[in-house]
């Protein structure tokens, strides 16, 4: 008796293919979706460090720059306290300027006096 050559795949075997084939798009997807969370995340993180950068440089140039102030061109609001701290026989005197962003995330920075 003479056996047959198969001509296909068996039901089996496309189901396992099928099952593998969507767990790796799946995983891709998922990956493309984290991605871009964390390019959103880093582009915040960047923003906010620019604003901090632009603020620190102003009270740092500009002997007249208010302790509370919004700049309405770049959308970056700020307030500033005066804080000394001892050191042995002497004082360390700083600003400590809370600068605020439109969607509320803030960050601290220090500037010497």
């Amino acid at each position: 008796m003479k056996r047959q050559k198969r001509q296909g795949f068996t039901l089996m075997e496309v189901l396992v293919a099928v099952a593998v084939a969507g767990l790796v798009i799946t995983a891709g997807f998922r990956l493309i979706g984290m991605s871009y969370r964390l390019m959103s995340e880093i582009e915040a993180e960047r923003s906010l460090i620019d604003a901090a950068r632009e603020i620190w440089l102003r009270f740092r140039i500009d002997e007249d720059m208010p302790d509370n102030g919004t700049d309405d061109k770049k959308n970056i609001s700020w307030r500033s306290e005066n804080v000394s701290v001892p050191v042995d026989d002497y004082e360390l005197k700083f600003k400590r300027v809370t600068i605020i962003l439109p969607d509320n995330r803030t960050t601290v920075i220090y500037v010497d006096e």
